[in-house]
């Protein structure tokens, strides 16, 4: 067995580093596993959480679905300052099968995994804002089943898992109290405030020529447009089909302004940062906006208080 690529030869190094790991997968990995852990793993990406977000904030509750995403967005800014800090590599394609090459050619740094990370705080708010045990079971499942898919795809090392696992972890001891307060106000900031969480949100797409925070910096900023600081009109569904119809519209337009925007270069870090912002003000505001018209809505609070 190859060792580690740092001069380590035995065993308990190829363990702590995790091609062992990688060589057990090997022994009973298949095609339709292959299949299965390709699909669980994209349930870590980005996509993903904007696409379930979104709807969230349209047709369930516009106060906890902003609380999902910034602990969402401050998950990835904490994940991409540790990547950067650490920098350790990911695991060698010559010495493991990997299936998943997006990391690689992103130049994203491997410690700690930003999947095992955000899983735990999307999956673990999500429960606790549905309130039933069973779905605390189902969230430790695929908080389990994204963070195991990182290293069947080989792209991880288990100390990665391990360490995405634990900051997750502190985040959600962390900052749900603080984002929840915010979430009272409505999310209101001072000028001054609002002008420097402008430029910071800049300085991000800017800061080491780094994409994901790029996509970060564009995010925060889209998020304050489309959810606090425009005229907020949100919706009242008066019938059974319209939330469906609301999420059936709403997908495809999410998706369709997506694939347009590839048409832009993402190595030029403001407009990966402007197009990012443009997506969620879409998604947070103009979209409800058109669907009042169409599903002739009236106004309704802007927050839901639950007396949990």
């Amino acid at each position: 067995m190859p060792g580690y690529g740092w001069g380590f030869t035995n065993k308990p190094m190829e363990y702590l580093a995790g091609y062992a790991v990688f060589q057990w997968i090997a022994t009973w990995a298949n095609p339709y596993c292959d299949v299965l852990f390709r699909a669980i793993t994209d349930l870590g990406y980005h996509t993903f959480y904007y696409l379930v977000i979104a709807p969230l904030f349209w047709m369930v509750d516009r106060r906890r679905a902003s609380v999902l995403f910034l602990l969402i967005l401050a998950s990835g800014l904490l994940n991409t300052g540790a990547k950067l800090l650490v920098h350790t590599p990911r695991p060698d394609p010559h010495l493991a099968r990997v299936l998943d090459f997006r990391p690689y050619d992103s130049g994203s740094n491997a410690f700690p995994s930003g999947h095992a990370q955000n899983a735990v705080v999307f999956w673990i708010y999500v429960a606790w804002w549905v309130g039933r045990r069973w779905f605390y079971g189902l969230a430790l499942a695929l908080i389990a089943l994204i963070s195991f898919s990182r290293l069947y795809l080989a792209v991880h090392f288990p100390i990665d898992i391990v360490g995405g696992l634990v900051i997750g972890t502190a985040i959600m001891v962390l900052l749900p109290s603080i984002f929840e307060r915010w979430s009272r106000s409505e999310f209101r900031l001072s000028l001054a405030g609002s002008l420097g969480l402008t430029g910071a949100s800049v300085v991000l797409a800017l800061a080491a020529g780094d994409r994901t925070l790029a996509v970060i910096g564009g995010s925060l900023l889209g998020f304050m447009a489309g959810a606090v600081w425009l005229p907020q009109r949100p919706l009242l569904f008066r019938g059974a089909g319209q939330p469906w119809f609301c999420l059936a519209g709403g997908l495809v337009l999410l998706v369709g302004l997506s694939v347009a925007f590839d048409a832009f270069p993402t190595s030029v870090p403001l407009l990966l940062y402007a197009r990012v912002a443009v997506l969620w003000i879409v998604a947070l505001w103009f979209y409800p906006q058109l669907m009042r018209r169409f599903l002739v809505s009236e106004p309704v609070p802007a927050t839901t208080d639950d007396p949990r």
